[in-house]
């Protein structure tokens, strides 16, 4: 069911409401601030949770049974790669199914070039998409071409200096240490709920879901594929490896013992912590309008138009119960200048 005309305006910090900031983890140019709350509602369930059945009944057509007795929300962007000789897939946005029921979304996306075959219905791994295809895969949601990402796709990959055609698995496969390093290198913290994640001190993205259980069950995926390839990126154009060097300030050169260097480094992680929470904290006016794009169940699903951020956010009520915001291309090419230092002499 599409909808018209349904703007509404919120705000960073309603997507953060009854969130806490948890320590910040940092490894190399990706820090995740994570975000702690006692509201976990777990009327929702996630694909991996629900162990739900996946598969293509046509090119361009994700089919999901939703096994278990609550609502499933299929995160926006939600991809399958799968062993076998098929095409694999990815939605091009978020979806939400009834419990115990069936729903097939004939807008989503080959992302294999060249390979044929349809996805014989099982239970697989879900990945989400990297981050530099998230904002074009939005903005073709309702288109049903199942061809509709390979032109991104053939640009992300020759960015990366991964060679083949519009081919996400040949990204997957030239950089699968790295991105496994990134999901062994972050971990979830009790009562966790999303997450903000910076790269490089900018914040690129946004990430919450409706319970503990969700979001253990979805943040491997988005550690690994979508916020992981660009601090790969951010890496590469930087000349170093994504998860290096361990610190991005400069150590001494008179440090004298053990302790001092303890005390350095310590206050260096201070230091970066203060500067993340500060960027954070200049961001929670950030309007958000919302365009709604589908409602079931009661549950609303509305897409980020025309701003800092792109991806979606799902609504019951006035309740946020899953957001993912990954920032657009435009504002990480500008962000440097909208924090340069002004003229002084």
């Amino acid at each position: 069911m599409m909808f018209r005309n349904r703007l509404k305006t919120i705000y960073v910090k309603d997507v953060l409401l009854g969130c806490t900031p948890g320590r910040i983890q940092s490894v190399g140019y990706m820090q995740v601030i994570p975000l702690v709350s006692d509201l976990s509602d777990d009327r929702f369930v996630s694909p991996v949770e629900a162990e739900a059945e996946v598969g293509t009944s046509d090119y361009g057509t994700l089919n999901f049974r939703n096994p278990s007795n609550r609502v499933m929300i299929v995160p926006c962007h939600a991809g399958y790669v799968v062993k076998q000789a098929a095409q694999d897939h990815a939605m091009a946005h978020a979806g939400v199914i009834r419990s115990a029921r069936e729903r097939s979304f004939d807008t989503a996306m080959c992302v294999q070039q060249s390979q044929g075959g349809l996805i014989r219905r099982g239970d697989y791994r879900m990945l989400i998409l990297p981050l530099a295809l998230r904002e074009h895969a939005l903005s073709v949601r309702k288109e049903t071409n199942y061809n509709k990402l390979w032109n991104a796709i053939s640009v992300f990959n020759r960015d990366m200096g991964v060679q083949g055609e519009a081919n996400l698995v040949h990204f997957l496969k030239h950089f699968r240490k790295e991105l496994d390093e990134f999901v062994a290198e972050f971990e979830c913290v009790p009562g966790q709920v999303g997450a903000v994640i910076l790269v490089d001190d900018q914040v690129v993205g946004i990430e919450r879901t409706p319970s503990h259980d969700y979001w253990r069950s979805v943040w491997p995926c988005l550690i690994r594929e979508c916020y992981g390839s660009l601090a790969i990126r951010v890496a590469q154009l930087k000349g170093e490896r994504a998860e290096a060097p361990a610190s991005r300030v400069g150590l001494p050169d008179d440090i004298g013992s053990l302790d001092e260097l303890e005390s350095v480094i310590a206050e260096i992680a201070a230091q970066e912590e203060e500067r993340a929470k500060t960027t954070v904290r200049e961001l929670l006016d950030e309007s958000l309008t919302l365009t709604r794009d589908d409602s079931i169940a009661g549950v609303h699903v509305e897409t980020v138009e025309h701003g800092r951020f792109t991806g979606q956010v799902i609504r019951q009520g006035e309740r946020i119960v899953y957001a993912s915001l990954p920032v657009t291309k435009k504002w990480l090419a500008d962000s440097k200048w909208q924090t340069a230092q002004p003229f002084a002499i």
